[in-house]
């Protein structure tokens, strides 16, 4: 991979964040550490509909100003200028400057643009769409969490993926259940995402002022703490046109940004561990 394929991939996933500081958030400057997996993309055979994964959910103390996430996303890199990107993505976070708590909220965040003018959190502005009777809305606090190291593990399986009838991005979402269609994003608000997606990724990141230190990815611990103490995705799978899922057991690179502060451990047998304690400053 070249240097500059592996920095607009880093800036790709950045997007995210910048949606933070574009959305009225005062967190600038700021640090930003992630660790994730994602697809490499810019060949012809970069195709994908949709992204299938469980998770476990955690929560923290956090103070204002800091921010933990791990979540799915399905993106579109355009032509390759910042401004054609296009991505959906699911997940869980804790962020007290938002909510005004500590708790892990499920939510989702769009853009087709790379966050210069258009996307949002949740429904703070047109694009998702709930579906009638969902059992939950983005936004909405999640409970219990897991409790560590006892072992009680509570996730959530969320699908991303775009229904091969009406071309909508559909999400669902099932808490240690079998997820169910809980919304969706319309295709028409997408450019290159209303046809397919050429990027997926998957992993932890966190945010902190820039004078305090990062807080816990995942569960607080590395994941060299084995599965019961380490944050963990499982049932990763792929999903194509006809809205199957195939698991994924070859592995996909990976970017981390400070392996002293969080990891991501390989994929194997469509599962990897991630997360860390936390305390990078810059």
């Amino acid at each position: 991979m070249s240097k500059l394929t592996h920095l607009r991939q880093v800036i790709a996933l950045c997007f995210f964040f910048n949606a933070l500081q574009t959305r009225g958030v005062r967190l600038h400057p700021a640090v930003l550490e992630f660790a994730v997996h994602q697809t490499p993309y810019g060949g012809p055979s970069d195709n994908y509909y949709g992204l299938h994964a469980t998770m476990d959910v955690y929560g923290h103390k956090l103070k204002p100003g800091q921010w933990s996430t791990a979540a799915i996303w399905v993106s579109h890199h355009g032509d390759g200028a910042t401004s054609s990107f296009n991505s959906i993505q699911a997940g869980w976070h804790i962020y007290p400057e938002r909510y005004g708590d500590s708790r892990p909220h499920f939510y989702t965040q769009w853009t087709r643009d790379g966050h210069e003018a258009t996307g949002c959190f949740n429904m703070d502005c047109p694009g998702f769409v709930r579906a009638n009777g969902a059992a939950i809305s983005p936004g909405d606090a999640i409970q219990p969490v897991s409790d560590v190291p006892h072992g009680y593990i509570q996730s959530i399986t969320l699908r991303v993926l775009k229904d091969k009838k009406s071309g909508d991005w559909w999400v669902y979402y099932g808490f240690n259940s079998v997820p169910t269609g809980v919304g969706y994003f319309p295709k028409s608000l997408f450019t290159y995402l209303a046809n397919k997606a050429n990027q997926l990724a998957f992993g932890g990141a966190v945010v902190a002022h820039r004078a305090a230190s990062t807080p816990p990815m995942g569960s607080g611990s590395f994941p060299n703490g084995g599965q019961g103490r380490a944050a963990s995705f499982t049932n990763l799978g792929i999903i194509d046109e006809e809205g199957n899922s195939k698991p994924i057991m070859a592995d996909f690179p990976t970017l981390v940004t400070n392996n002293k502060c969080h990891f991501i451990t390989p994929i194997n047998h469509a599962a990897c561990l991630y997360g860390g304690p936390g305390g990078c400053v810059r």
